[in-house]
């Protein structure tokens, strides 16, 4: 009987964070345009594009720099554009046991750099801390409590995230799927993507 108990309540953990999955994506990045701050190769912000070319460099992403910002990570967004989510989401399941699970998977299975990785992890428990109930009530229920009224409008989950963990994100990581003008398994409207990322640098 004990076991049984145990089996259901581990299961049920399970379910609930898998509820968090669509949230467990970068945050969104609006009017990225040749007058945003960017994130230079050399690993400096500039306030625009321009600067960054007249320092002579390009434009990784757009964004301030941060522990995502380098080719390694990157690279790992283009890789995985279609399977990142799905990848993250099953990784997060194990900060229900320990935070530590999610971090040997993220090592395992994604491959980020220990810089990058860790805005990864941390926003795994910033969303198990503030978002929980909204994401399992939204998997739960779905539609029948919620339903957009524009296209690339956030569900409850999303939402949530995006206030209580997007911002720290952000600054952590710097580099997102968006910020890098990346389009992946999560739909989005076409203007939160970056549309000033120059082409990497020949080594």
């Amino acid at each position: 009987y004990q076991r049984r108990v145990h089996g259901a309540c581990f299961a049920m953990r399970g379910f609930v964070l898998l509820a968090l999955c669509v949230c467990f994506v970068a945050p969104v990045l609006h009017a990225a345009t040749t007058n945003t701050t960017v994130c230079g190769f050399d690993h400096v912000t500039y306030p625009n594009v321009d600067s960054a070319h007249a320092n002579g460099t390009g434009v990784m992403h757009c964004g301030p720099c941060g522990a995502c910002s380098n080719r390694h990570d990157i690279d790992i967004y283009n890789a995985t554009k279609h399977t990142l989510t799905n990848t993250s989401t099953h990784c997060a399941m194990g900060a229900f046991i320990s935070i530590r699970i999610t971090e040997w998977c993220f090592r395992k299975y994604v491959g980020f750099t220990p810089q990058c990785q860790s805005c990864w992890t941390v926003d795994v428990q910033c969303n198990l801390k503030y978002c929980k109930t909204k994401c399992l009530s939204y998997k739960l229920f779905g539609g029948l409590v919620w339903k957009p009224q524009h296209p690339g409008d956030l569900n409850p989950c999303l939402a949530c995230d995006e206030t209580h963990c997007g911002p720290a994100f952000k600054t952590c990581a710097g580099a997102n799927r968006r910020r890098c003008g990346i389009v992946s398994d999560i739909d989005r409207p076409d203007e939160e993507l970056c549309k000033v990322v120059d082409p990497w640098p020949s080594s």
